[in-house]
């Protein structure tokens, strides 16, 4: 018996391959070859994020006039709102969307009346109300129903 020199598994003296890895022993003058190193492609991945999921499930304007009539329902509050859940009526059927930003829309219509009370609601209250709906404005013109802070769990429109 005698040893590959490449694994080091026993064979037979008059065999001229090695059984585990296939080394040829008529070439036994030459060294032994050294395993040619593998290289691999390193595997990138984009990470994934989980996304909050809307109240109103992921929805997007089906249209582009969608998107307009959300952000109307945002920027002109109950006059907007009106707007918004019945101009998007299509063939019987009402945007998700558009529901999504109706409903915000009220929420944030009905909040900005505090607004009204002496010096909170003038130096406190207006200014968050205002950065709110700003907020509201810049998500509906990117198209996502995604909700301002605890305004969106607010539901007064199904």
């Amino acid at each position: 018996m005698k040893t590959c020199p490449n694994c080091g598994a026993q064979v037979a003296d008059e065999a001229s391959f090695c059984t585990a890895c296939g080394f040829n022993f008529n070439t036994a003058g030459a060294a032994p070859a050294a395993p040619e190193p593998q290289y691999q492609q390193p595997q990138y991945q984009q990470p994934v994020y989980q996304q909050p999921a809307a109240s109103y499930g992921e929805c997007r304007p089906v249209n582009p006039c969608d998107k307009v009539l959300g952000i109307v329902a945002v920027m002109y509050s109950f006059i907007g709102v009106i707007l918004a859940y019945f101009g998007g009526d299509v063939n019987g059927q009402r945007s998700e969307y558009l529901r999504f930003y109706a409903n915000e829309g009220l929420v944030l219509a009905i909040f900005s009346l505090f607004s009204v009370i002496p010096f909170i609601g003038w130096f406190l209250w207006s200014p968050f109300i205002f950065v709110c709906n700003i907020i509201a404005i810049v998500n509906a013109c990117k198209g996502v129903a995604k909700p301002v802070l605890f305004f969106g769990t607010i539901r007064i429109i199904h």
